[in-house]
């Protein structure tokens, strides 16, 4: 047995809002879902080869006996672009003018990446990295 891949599974209060979010912000697209309409309870989303899931809150306590309280995250995803250090702070720029939550300002990091936070509708911190 191998490890083939790591996906990370976001559960969100407001599936819509969420998805919007990913997809307005970070161009993620649904590649797979479970209802063949909305409202959605759980998708799978990508952005080339990276993929992301959200699910409903609701539904993952269906599913896992003993859920715990949807509370704030303290873990934090990464997601890192080909982009140079410049592309990178036009994005950042970008992001700036919509109603997104910064946890983290634009900096120059000590290991050469230029990088910058933010959280998503359920307060998931996200970085935004350069290569």
């Amino acid at each position: 047995m191998r490890l083939i891949d790591v996906i990370n599974e976001f559960v969100v209060s407001n599936m819509q809002k969420s998805i919007k979010f990913y997809q307005e912000n970070l161009k993620f697209k649904i590649e797979l879902t479970e209802e063949e309409t909305e409202p959605y309870t759980w998708v799978q989303m990508s952005n080339g080869k990276i993929k992301i899931m959200l699910e409903d809150y609701a539904s993952v306590c269906r599913e896992i006996n003993k859920f715990p309280s949807k509370t704030n995250s303290t873990n934090l995803i990464k997601f890192k672009y080909n982009n140079t250090n410049k592309e990178i702070k036009e994005f950042y720029r970008e992001l700036k003018q919509k109603d997104i939550e910064f946890f983290m300002e634009l900096k120059e990091t000590d290991y050469g990446t230029t990088e910058f936070g933010i959280l998503d509708p359920d307060k998931n911190r996200i970085i935004i990295s350069s290569e």
